[in-house]
């Protein structure tokens, strides 16, 4: 399966913005968010927290692509700081390539992923069509964290269970039937941000990610660049649900303090230079564009591998309407070809 798209890669200054802001949504990106008005769907910040999981638990589906046959499911259990268990969800695609072995097992690469949602909403269920894609594409188990949500936990908690998660995976592989030196992470939008906390946490605490893998990551400690004002409304991540899952999750008066903290916004960060060669795909017509290009010129700034892919006429969350949106079916493959380009 191959891009048929011409691909818009971030190289200098005058390919940030390609198009004058707001751009122009595809026809079928058009058409899918027009449906949605028709079906009169509400916006997330008018909900409560538990009516926001519903509604986004309900239609995760919807968009997706075919879910793809796999090998295997397996799931886990680890311990979070706290002692919650943390539930892990691994699938193993059919006729996976193993790049090590280990006594009588073949130890093969992996990606752990971070679903989005804001910190509040989504699951390894909801994102459970677009792991095994990418499983199926890269031709590598995937490894899914149930991290726990907003409202109930705030920050750091998610954080913290991401990591957990890493750092047993990093000190389970061998059992796990995985190479511990060929581990991969990623995430979309909030789980975006958790990937990029815990590949610095790697680096951090002597552990070392191969790669990482991005998909409209939220970085920024503030909203106010162009791409939030253009995008603000109409485009399904509006800029009041923004506010509202970042109200829950950086609960309390410190909020400002807490954006600004490196584990939420990587911009911020000193340990940037830590980054594992990093792929960041991006839509053009996404409140959160402009962080993820100010992300590719600070790693490019301090000589970081990354590479990175505006996606035209598309909106955030493009990448679970791969039904419809052909340019999702394009980020699948090419976050899946960046992946196996390390093996």
């Amino acid at each position: 399966m191959k891009a048929t798209q011409p691909h818009t890669f971030i190289n200098a200054d005058s390919d940030l913005n390609p198009d004058a802001d707001p751009a122009s949504l595809t026809p079928a990106m058009n058409s899918v968010l027009e449906n949605m008005r028709r079906a009169n769907r509400p916006a997330i910040h008018t909900l409560s927290p538990a009516e926001a999981k519903t509604l986004y638990a309900k239609g995760a589906d919807i968009l997706e692509v075919h879910s793809p046959h796999m090998h295997s499911e397996e799931t886990y259990q680890v311990s979070a700081l706290d002692g919650h268990r943390i539930l892990l969800k691994l699938w193993r695609p059919v006729h996976m390539q193993s790049v090590a072995k280990h006594g009588t097992h073949h130890l093969a690469p992996a990606l752990i992923y971070f679903h989005g949602g804001g910190f509040t909403i989504g699951s390894i269920e909801t994102h459970a069509t677009l792991c095994k894609v990418i499983a199926k594409l890269s031709q590598m188990p995937v490894i899914s964290v149930e991290y726990r949500l907003a409202p109930e936990f705030t920050f750091p908690v998610a954080h913290n269970d991401a990591w957990s998660a890493c750092e047993w995976i990093f000190k389970n592989a061998t059992y796990l039937r995985l190479s511990a030196k060929h581990l991969f992470v990623g995430g979309d939008s909030a789980g975006g941000t958790l990937s990029l906390y815990c590949a610095q946490q790697a680096g951090l605490t002597g552990h070392s990610f191969r790669g990482q893998i991005l998909y409209y990551p939220g970085c920024a400690d503030n909203q106010n660049m162009p791409s939030h004002k253009a995008y603000a409304v109409g485009y399904l991540l509006e800029q009041k649900s923004i506010d509202y899952f970042y109200g829950l999750y950086l609960a309390g008066p410190d909020r400002t303090r807490l954006m600004s903290d490196w584990r939420f916004s990587a911009l911020c960060s000193p340990h940037l230079k830590l980054l594992p060669p990093t792929w960041i795909g991006l839509a053009q017509c996404d409140p959160l564009r402009d962080e993820g290009t100010a992300l590719v010129h600070a790693l490019k700034a301090l000589g970081c591998n990354v590479k990175a892919r505006i996606y035209k006429g598309v909106i955030h969350g493009f990448v679970k309407m791969g039904r419809f949106i052909p340019e999702a079916v394009e980020a699948h493959v090419d976050a899946s070809d960046f992946l196996r380009s390390f093996l």
